[in-house]
């Protein structure tokens, strides 16, 4: 008997994102395979934006 494939809902997807643009961090593109794995590309504007006060020194 095959495994059979994990979907994802219109709902999680929404959530998965809103967390991402809550988070200030722009999504550039989302892919989304057969066996249900969501993989969320962003851009790299998101880390030079603002600077890490950490690195002051």
């Amino acid at each position: 008997m095959p495994a059979r494939r994990t979907t994802i809902t219109q709902a999680e997807l929404t959530r998965y994102l809103k967390a991402y643009r809550d988070a200030g961090i722009p999504v550039a593109r989302t892919e989304i395979s057969r066996d249900g794995k969501v993989v969320i590309f962003t851009t790299d504007n998101a880390a030079s934006d603002d600077a890490n006060p950490w690195d002051a020194g």
